[in-house]
């Protein structure tokens, strides 16, 4: 079968049209991103099969291990984790562990805490010093 001048170009340009376009409809892979602050963990996760409360987070899965859900919104705090090297593991159903991650607790600091709480209370979260509090 012989294709003209036009045909051919249709095909070559359906061709770089359905290559531009399948990557761009690929679901991306599970992940999450993992913030450490003063005795808490921040998670948060993305890309996940499921619905992000269907996924567990374990703050501490050397030590005190626990399975925290996460919120609706993909994120969750975990409070009262012990100061030091904690691993955190993430996991979802249908997407096994989506995270795995060490990371530095610090120790508590109520001061701090006070200052951060009157920081977002007037509206200046860019002033918070504990990243799990933004």
């Amino acid at each position: 079968m012989r294709f003209g001048y036009a045909g051919a170009t249709a095909v070559a340009l359906s061709t770089v049209v359905a290559a531009v376009v399948v990557p761009a409809t690929a679901q991306a892979a599970p992940a999450a991103d993992v913030v450490a602050g003063r005795e808490r963990v921040k998670v948060t996760v993305h890309g996940v099969p499921v619905h992000p409360e269907s996924c567990r987070v374990d703050p501490d899965a050397d030590g005190n291990t626990r399975s925290l859900p996460v919120e609706p919104s993909g994120s969750m705090v975990a409070h009262q984790v012990a100061p030091g090297p904690r691993r955190v593991v993430v996991w979802c159903p249908d997407g096994g562990i989506v995270h795995q991650q060490i990371v530095h607790v610090l120790p508590a600091d109520p001061l701090a805490d006070l200052a951060d709480h009157a920081f977002r209370t007037a509206g200046s979260s860019d002033r918070v010093t504990d990243p799990t509090l933004r």
